[in-house]
């Protein structure tokens, strides 16, 4: 995987869990929010993979986990001052473990792990072409380059 994609990947878990949770009322769908974010990211590692299956889950799993741990700060400090949870009756270091704990089980592990399969699925089950067509091409290609060699030398 190139950097460019795992960044971008990254950036889109960063993005989305952090617009699922600008809202007070999302705050109610904060867990669904948190593996919406990493499915996203890893569909759109897998979608730049895809294929093998395996190596879309692995893609998913690797920007997911990093960007997972960004966000657990981000939305930590968010939700601590913009939704004052700091009037509640917990203190910060213990929210931010458990910010932390959930963004990285449910956006890292889970979320773009299967991100990443549902991708992986679609092209290796659901996908027709399953790759034959870019087979088919290339063994033409190195046909006709084949034969082109061969009717030059008959020619000289």
């Amino acid at each position: 995987m190139r950097f460019q994609d795992f960044a971008i990947g990254a950036l889109i878990v960063l993005v989305s869990g952090t617009l699922f949770s600008l809202s007070y009322d999302m705050l109610g769908l904060f867990i669904p929010s948190l593996l919406f974010s990493g499915i996203l990211g890893g569909i759109y590692v897998g979608i730049k993979r895809k294929r093998p299956m395996i190596s879309c889950v692995y893609d998913g799993f690797t920007t997911s986990v990093p960007a997972s741990i960004f966000l657990s700060v981000i939305l930590a400090v968010m939700i601590w001052f913009y939704h004052l949870v700091r009037y509640e009756d917990i203190s910060f270091i213990p929210f931010f473990f458990i910010v932390l704990t959930g963004t990285f089980l449910l956006t890292g592990i889970v979320g773009g792990a299967f991100g990443g399969l549902s991708v992986g699925i679609y092209y290796r089950y659901l996908k027709k072409d399953r790759g034959e067509i870019e087979l088919y091409e290339t063994y033409l290609e190195e046909k006709t380059l084949t034969d082109k060699k061969k009717k030059k030398k008959e020619f000289i």
